[in-house]
């Protein structure tokens, strides 16, 4: 009994803790007190809101945390349902509160307004403060949210005003000016665009020769030491008896032409190149003796 109270002790911290961890990537993303005439909620109203991001990249459930409001010693808290599946943020996902203090009307309806205080902050299950932020009641303008969004000045992020509402989407409202135009404008004629090709590509084919030049060194004195090596493998009585070849002198390679012409003269008879032609005495002809044979009478007995 004790060892299974004692598991489940453990994995209620292990789950707290993952629960936990996820919230850490939940923030406060943009503020709208004054709603007058931009976003509604699901009962055509216009209230202010509230919009958490899931900065991470996995999904995070936030049904048990806390919304709190406060100013001074009076604070409202409310705190998130936990049996809505749409209380789980998808990864950089959004999710929008009304602050119309009509909790009763769903989830995403706060018990408190936003005009109350200057404070808001974002709470996991054990009231500690995951993310918060100050803000100017009397300094909002209507439909003029707050959020985070990139100062064009030092380029980190800052929670203040915004030039327009981004409910549901990143606060980013200024069409940013892609790299190349910026380099255009400073570079007008393109003169340092060429330099800088040129420069580009005569540094990678100097790389290359130098690249090339070593290997080739190196392939040199690995071909070199592998003979070497094969060399001192070798024993010396092998080596004694491998004999260098000797080049034949000119008078043995004559003497070698004469014999093998003489061996050709002994593989041929003496042959007479006088040649004799006799005259017939008389003519002769097979038609002439066939009829000399004719003119012969039979012999009659």
């Amino acid at each position: 009994m004790m060892k299974r109270l004692l598991l489940m002790l453990v994995l209620a911290a292990l789950c707290a803790g993952g629960y936990a961890q996820g919230l850490k990537d939940i923030r406060i993303n943009e503020v709208l007190v004054d709603n007058r005439s931009s976003y509604v909620d699901d009962h055509g109203n216009h209230e202010g809101w509230i919009e958490l991001h899931n900065t991470g990249y996995s999904n995070v459930n936030i049904g048990g945390a806390y919304l709190t409001v406060r100013r001074g010693d009076l604070t409202r808290t409310y705190r998130i349902p936990k049996n809505d599946s749409r209380t789980l943020i998808p990864p950089q996902g959004y999710v929008i509160f009304f602050a119309d203090s009509s909790s009763n009307r769903g989830t995403f309806h706060t018990n408190f307004v936003l005009d109350e205080t200057g404070y808001l902050a974002f709470m996991d299950q054990g009231r500690n403060v995951v993310d918060s932020v100050v803000y100017d009641v009397t300094a909002q303008l209507p439909d003029v949210s707050i959020g985070w969004a990139e100062d064009t000045g030092t380029g980190a992020e800052a929670f203040g005003p915004l030039a327009g509402i981004t409910p549901m989407q990143a606060n980013e409202t200024e069409e940013k000016m892609p790299a190349a135009e910026k380099f255009r404008l400073r570079d007008p004629s393109g003169v340092v665009m060429a330099i800088t090709a040129m420069s580009v590509v005569f540094s990678a084919l100097i790389l290359l020769f130098f690249f090339f030049k070593n290997i080739g060194r190196l392939m040199i004195r690995a071909t070199t030491k592998k003979e070497e090596t094969a060399a001192a493998t070798v024993p010396n009585a092998a080596k004694s008896a491998v004999k260098p070849e000797r080049e034949l002198v000119g008078e043995e390679i004559a003497a070698i032409a004469i014999a093998l012409r003489r061996y050709e003269e002994d593989m041929h008879d003496i042959e007479s190149h006088i040649l004799t032609i006799n005259r017939v005495a008389r003519a002769y002809s097979p038609w002439s003796s066939k009829i000399y044979g004719l003119n012969n009478q039979p012999i009659r007995k």
